[in-house]
C-alpha cells in the first residue's frame, strides 16, 4: 500500500506528513548554496547560518509572503527534505496545501 504524504509549504517553516509513520518533518524555508549553483545546505541546517555564513555562501528563501519566489531553489528544497526519510517512494500520494485566497498562477 502506498503512503500518503501531506506537505505544507509554509513561509517560515516547511512541513511533511507522513500518514503511514504519523511523523511529521518540519524544517525552515532556507537553503544555502556555495558558488551560486551547488546546495551547500538546506532547511535548519541553513538557517543557523543566515547572516553568518561566508561570502561564497549564498542563504536563499524560496518563499515569500506565503507564494513561492525562487521556484528552482524550491524544487531543490523540497528534494532534499523528501530525500532524508527513505520511506519516501515512488507511487505514493502527495497532497499539497494551497490557500484559498491565492490566484491561478501562484496555485
Amino acid at each position: 500500500m502506498a503512503n500518503i504524504y501531506g506537505i505544507d509549504l509554509g513561509t517560515c517553516n516547511i512541513k511533511i506528513f507522513s500518514k503511514h509513520s504519523n511523523k511529521i518533518i518540519k524544517e525552515k524555508n532556507t537553503i544555502a548554496v556555495i558558488n551560486k549553483n551547488q546546495l551547500y545546505a538546506y532547511g535548519d541546517e541553513a538557517y543557523a547560518m543566515y547572516e553568518k555564513a561566508p561570502e561564497n555562501v549564498e542563504i536563499l528563501f524560496p518563499m515569500k509572503n506565503g507564494v513561492i519566489a525562487r521556484f528552482d531553489d524550491m524544487q531543490y528544497l523540497l528534494g532534499s527534505l523528501l530525500k532524508t526519510d527513505h520511506q519516501f517512494a515512488r507511487g505514493a500520494e502527495y497532497v499539497i496545501a494551497v490557500p484559498t485566497d491565492v490566484t491561478e498562477v501562484e496555485k
